[in-house]
Order: C-alpha cells, then structure tokens, then sequence
C-alpha cells in the first residue's frame, strides 16, 4: 500500500511538472502561504459526477477522494457539507455550479463548508443569479474549516457574497481566482442596500473575538474584475496576504477593508481607476494595512492605515516567483490567468491551461499591442424580440487582440459559448424570463476594451414584464389638512405593463385624466372629510397598487390670528396660546407634535379660552379643532 501511495504522489508531482509548462510561468500549481499543507484526497479513488444527487453524494462520502464536475449543475437552495475531509474537486472545462435564486433568502447560495478540512477546489465556475440584500447565502461559504486551497475559479454574481470565510476557519490560500459581476444589482432587499456587489468578507462580526490569531488567509493572483463594490475583501481580525492581485472594476467604492483588528499586507499588487485601495472598517483602531512594491494608476482615495503588525515572511517561505506590479494586470488576465483557465482532464487532473500558456517578457514594461475589434457573425440580429417560450435567432461574435470577452445582461436560459482558441462567442437559446434585456458584449485584458451592445426583448402575452405603478410625488401620497374650497397638489400617476389604470376613493371635485399611459390627478374637492384612495392596473400579468389618502377641512376662521395671516402660523406670546370658537357645542381641542404625539387635549364650548403651554418645548406644534359635528379644523403654532 505505501509503495502504490509513493508511485501515485510522484506521478502526481510530475503530471503537475507538465501542466506547468502551460501555466503561466508564474503559476506554482500548488497552494501557497497559509494553505501550503493542503493535499485535498491526493491518493484517493475518483469519481465524475454530472448531477446535484451525485455531487451531493460524492461530498458526503468517507474517505480521499477527486471530484470531477461535468457541464452545468443546478442548485435550488445552498448545499452544506459538513464535518468532511481530503477531498479535491476538479471542474472540467466548461462546467459550472448555477443557482437562479434570487429573492427568497433560504434559497441562494451554492455550497457551503462547515467544520471541513484539507480541502482542493479548482476550476470551478459558480453562477448565481445577482446581487440582493436579502440576507441571503453565498456562492461558497466556509465555517471553520481549515487547510483550505482554492484555485482558478471564477466567482460570478452571487447573491449574497461570492466568497466568504468566516468562525475560526484558517490556514487558507485562494489563488488564481476570478471575482466579478455579470448581473445588475436587484435593490429594494430587507438589508438595505440597494447594491449589494459586496464580493468576500473575511469574518462575519466584530463580537466574534474567536477569530483572533484565525483567519490567516493567503490570496495569490486573484482579480476583482468589473461589477465587484466592496469587500475585495474586507477582513476581521484575521492575517492576510495578498499578492500579485489585481482591483480594476469601474464601480468599485473600495477595494480591501480592514475591520476589527485585521492585519492587510499587499505586496506586488496592482490597483487599476479605482477608488479607495484600502478602507478603514476598524472602530477599535487595532487594524493595520500596508500596501509594498504595487503599482496604481489613476486610483483616488486611501493607499495605507495605520502600521500593519503582519509581515508574511515571518510565517512562512514568501519567497515564490511574483510578477512585476506593472505586469500584473497583463498576466492575470491573459487566457491563461485568473478565472477558470485551467484544462483538467478526467482521471489526470490538471493537465495545462485551456489556452497552451502563452508567456510574455517580464522585462518588457511597455508591449506593443493593438486595439480590439469585435465583429458581430450569425444570422440573428443583435436586437431581437420574441414571446416567452419562443428561440431567439443564434448569433455571435469574433474578437481580436484581446484575451477574454464577456457577455452582460442577457435572460436567463441565453446560452454563451465562448471559445478562447479561436475567439468566437456564440449566443442562442431559450429564454426563461420576460423583460427588456440590454446586454453588452466586452473584450478582457486589452488595454482598450471593445464593446458591442444589443437588446432581447421577451414579452409574456405581450408585456415585458410585472404591472407597475409610478406616482410623480411621494408627498401627495397624503395631503392633510386642505382647506375645503383649495385645490389639492396635483399628481400623476405613470403605468405600464397593463392596458389602464383605475383609481377609486377620491373626494367630489377631483378629476382624472389619462394620456400616453399616464393618469393626470387634479381639482377642487367640494365636500369635507377624510378620504383613502387607492389606484391600481387593470389589465396586466399582475396587479400593482398606490394607496394615499386626502384630508379635507374647513377654514378654522376661529383660531385666532390665523385666517388673515399670511403666514398660516400663530406664534405663542407670553406662554400663551388665544383661541375663540364659534361653535354652539362642545369641540376636542389638542395641541400635536409634529410626530403624532398629543401634548394637550380638553373641551371647550362657545367664546374664549386661553391655554397655558408653558410646559411645552419649543418648536412647532399642530392646533387639531374637533367639533361635535366632526368638523376638523386645524392649524400650525410656534412656540
């Protein structure tokens, strides 16, 4: 058994010799740093699976063991392996793990690891359906667990986060790996942000103090590509390295932040027209990052915090080959760079680059390279519209000059085959969802992308997507206290997706008119009272609806000072407050905050009565006038 153990590590060893001869040459194919002990099932039996039930299976299995994952798997909430060990999972070129869950939280996410250990992930492809603060999951989460490698996956679009790390979980190195967005960010989720891009978080609470001395993370030749936010990542207590990693998305608001009492040391990286490289997340001030030997260009905000107390050498060999700042961009995102670029074959493992390992010269600080041009082929149109259920016409793309191309904003159900060799993309399939979909199609890595756009519009019985309903001003939502006689402020009402829109509730003397899918809501009410409106769609995939309501009152001609005071206010002289009623029956007098809050109620009949408000703070308060007859009446004072 030890001699059949020994031959299976040094075919092992020189099978990983040969695939490096593909690989950049920056490229150790093994973990490094923190993770440099992960041997995953090396020696174990292997298996292929192409299935939810048989991944699932293969997870949960005892023992060694090499995953390999074949075509697309589909997952429908997060999968959690727990408490396994020596496993290595291989995806094949073109597989990916997908999720298309989106807005019920207990559905995301993908896979999740708990109390784990000594864990190989590579070339594996997660999809899932965009961004949402929904509280939801993650691409892949891990919970305690220990010597752990990822490496060459690409990370797309998770709900929740693509990749966290969290409760006492260590030894870890991620390298080679793709962060990016393909999907634009749903807003609205119960977390409150309406763009949640957060990509990695690195510890999950302040109060978690069993993350100190955890944590320790070393992330080699990772790119957080374009749509990625915040949290690239952003770290509580643990030690990080990072180096030879690549920031460059458009929209990034920060790049890497230091939480409680974390410790960021950035060696060799290189930050591309983003905003604020490093971010202060530390309440207690204990944090400390510092960015050594990298390169910027056209980059604003913070490059340091405070003193970093973390020096990687003084916890392992740190002394494998590292590309040039400068030349880091051009190397990651080369076709055999970060992402899923690996080619992995069944029964061998890593056997190269999908692409044969183009190299450049790592003394050439200023190659010479032409601008991308991207050709539209195929005999679809690049603006199509179909009913759900129906084939868009194929079509595709070439491209020049360039490493990669990716395909934004397409339904789901759109297929995208892209062949790196040949640089052709093909677009075909069936879509799964109505809507307007503006899609772009974008070279990588050239210092001049190209881009191409298109729209695919899918309606469903002839709409592109939900009844909805627009009012041009929240504050007519609720119009209190007009004066019987006075026009309301008017509003409109904007709909689409459905043939009309009714409205119902409204006072006498207030009409309605509808042009261009718009209702126009203006007049005079003509009786007095307290009236709830509601507006919803008629004729739509579904119903959407507006509530508001109107408060019509009589002029309050005896509060005094009031009715021929322009300025529609009575200010509170000598703690007193002067009101006179005319009113033969007894009336409810209140005195209001301006948040409800009712500091003073009494009853008063005909004549006057001065009102004591000396215990009253100052600031403005609403004087609310109910007679017998239920006549309101009110108005502002100002103490």
């Amino acid at each position: 058994m030890k001699l059949k153990t020994l031959l299976f590590t040094v075919l092992f060893w020189v099978s990983a010799l040969a695939a490096n001869a593909q690989l950049s040459e920056y490229d150790a194919n093994a973990p490094l740093g923190f993770g440099a002990n992960t041997t995953g099932g090396a020696g174990g039996s292997s298996v292929t699976v192409s299935t939810l039930s048989d991944l699932q299976s293969a997870l949960k299995s005892s023992g060694k063991k090499i995953i390999y994952i074949k075509g697309a798997i589909k997952f429908s909430s997060m999968f959690t392996v727990s408490s396994q060990s020596d496993k290595t999972i291989l995806g094949l070129p073109g597989s990916y793990l997908y999720s298309e869950q989106r807005t019920t939280a207990s559905s995301t996410g993908i896979l999740y690891f708990k109390n784990c250990s000594n864990i190989i992930m590579r070339n594996v492809t997660f999809k899932s359906a965009g961004a949402y603060d929904c509280d939801g999951n993650d691409n892949l989460c891990f919970e305690n667990c220990k010597n752990m490698w990822v490496d060459h996956c690409d990370f797309q679009d998770g709900v929740d986060g693509n990749f966290d790390c969290k409760k006492q979980s260590d030894n870890i190195c991620v390298s080679w790996c793709k962060f990016h967005y393909l999907k634009s960010p749903m807003s609205g989720g119960s977390g409150g942000s309406n763009d949640h891009r957060y990509t990695n978080l690195w510890g999950s609470s302040d109060t978690y103090t069993n993350d100190r001395g955890k944590l320790r993370t070393t992330f080699v030749c990772c790119w957080w590509g374009e749509g990625c936010r915040e949290r690239m990542p952003r770290v509580r207590f643990g030690q990080i390295h990072l180096v030879n990693c690549l920031w460059n998305s458009s929209v990034a608001n920060y790049c890497v932040g230091a939480g409680q009492e974390a410790q960021c040391y950035i060696e060799k990286c290189a930050f591309i027209k983003v905003k604020n490289p490093i971010a202060d997340y530390d309440k207690s001030k204990k944090s400390g990052a510092v960015m050594v030997d990298c390169y910027t260009q056209n980059i604003s905000g913070s490059t340091s915090l405070r003193n970093c107390s973390f020096n990687p050498s003084n916890a392992y060999a740190n002394n494998w080959k590292k590309i040039a700042a400068n030349q880091v961009q051009t190397v990651l995102t080369a076709c055999n760079g970060a992402g899923a670029t690996l080619n992995v074959m069944e029964g061998k493992g890593v056997v190269g680059s999908i692409c044969g390992g183009s190299q450049i010269d790592p003394g050439d600080s200023n190659p010479v390279v032409n601008d991308p041009v991207i050709t539209k082929t195929g005999s679809g149109s690049s603006k199509q519209a179909i009913e759900l259920g129906q084939s868009i016409t194929d079509f595709g793309y070439t491209w020049t000059d360039a490493d990669d191309i990716e395909v934004k904003g397409l339904p789901n159900g759109i297929n995208v085959y892209i062949d790196k060799n040949s640089k052709k993309v093909n677009i075909s399939g069936t879509p799964s969802e109505f809507g307007i979909f503006n899609f772009t199609v974008t070279t990588v890595g050239a210092e001049n992308n190209a881009q191409k756009s298109g729209c695919i519009t899918v309606t469903k019985n002839g709409f592109t997507g939900d009844a909805s309903l627009a009012i041009s001003d929240r504050n007519a939502l609720l119009q209190d206290s007009i004066i019987l006689g006075d026009t309301i402020t008017p509003f409109y009402i904007a709909f689409s997706n459905c043939q009309n829109v009714e409205i119902q509730g409204l006072p006498n003397g207030i009409e309605t008119n509808i042009s261009n899918d718009t209702m126009f809501v203006s007049g005079i009410p003509t009786e007095r009272g307290e009236y709830s409106w509601s507006a919803k769609t008629i004729g739509g995939l579904s119903e959407a609806s507006i509530n508001g309501k109107i408060i019509v009152v009589n002029d309050p001609t005896s509060v005094k000072g009031v009715t021929n005071n322009a300025i529609m206010m009575q200010t509170i002289v000598d703690n007193q407050l002067n009101i006179w009623l005319d009113n033969e029956s007894a009336s409810k007098i209140e005195i209001i905050t301006l948040t409800g809050q009712i500091e003073k109620s009494f009853e008063h009949k005909s004549g006057h009565i001065s009102v004591d408000c000396s215990t009253l703070d100052k600031g403005i308060y609403i004087v609310r006038i109910t007679t017998s007859d239920n006549v309101i009446a009110k108005r502002m004072i100002k103490r």
